[in-house]
């Protein structure tokens, strides 16, 4: 049987994004090689694509009361490149909290595309 399966091709700093939004945190800092512009043009390119998702993250407390840190509700695309422009707002491994700034996250879409 043969399929129609193709393998997707990224660029690498769309590889590179997408590794790290299939992680625990998108961190764009990692992809970002310097170049704020190129970064931003390839998130909206896998947002485009229906493969990821920008969140702000938040703080969140845990029913035992512990607290942490969550992803809030995904950014709508109008808004992201003007976000994505800054690399202030980008999340930062240095910092422990990383409350305000923008992550990554994987979609169904290509959990699905993934596992062909």
């Amino acid at each position: 049987m043969t399929s129609a399966y193709r393998p997707v091709a990224l660029t690498p700093v769309e590889e590179d994004l997408m590794v790290s939004a299939m992680e625990s945190w998108g961190i764009l800092a990692y992809a970002a090689d310097g170049d704020p512009v190129g970064l931003a043009e390839a998130v909206l390119c896998l947002v485009d694509r229906g493969w990821v998702q920008v969140h702000r993250i938040e703080p969140w407390t845990a029913p035992d009361g512990e607290e942490g840190a969550a992803y809030g509700e995904p950014l709508p695309r109008a808004d992201l490149p003007a976000i994505l422009r800054s690399p202030a707002t980008w999340d930062d491994p240095e910092h422990p909290h990383w409350y305000g700034a923008v992550t990554l996250s994987v979609t169904d879409a290509w959990r699905t595309l993934n596992r062909r």
